[in-house]
């Protein structure tokens, strides 16, 4: 199971943007909950905020998944 280096390049570049893209709507929901008053307001449990975090969030782990799998299987040959 071997990659070239381009598919390897597009597959880490998409990795990484869909993680910050993930990063950025955590980030919009816990700084955004700093400056609304009250102060306890959690907008995490927001729909608009956690079902893109959960969509986004199982692909980021799948992805990382199957980043793990491909090197394991690519020392091996």
């Amino acid at each position: 199971m071997t990659l070239n280096d381009k598919r390897k390049t597009t597959f880490l570049l998409a990795l990484q943007g869909l993680g910050a893209v993930f990063v950025g709507i955590f980030l919009a929901a816990y700084l955004g909950g700093l400056f609304m008053t009250p102060s306890t307001t959690v907008l995490h449990s927001e729909p608009a905020f956690r079902i893109p975090l959960t969509i986004f969030g199982i692909t980021l782990l799948v992805l990382v998944l199957a980043t793990v799998i491909l090197v394991v299987f690519s020392k091996k040959d």
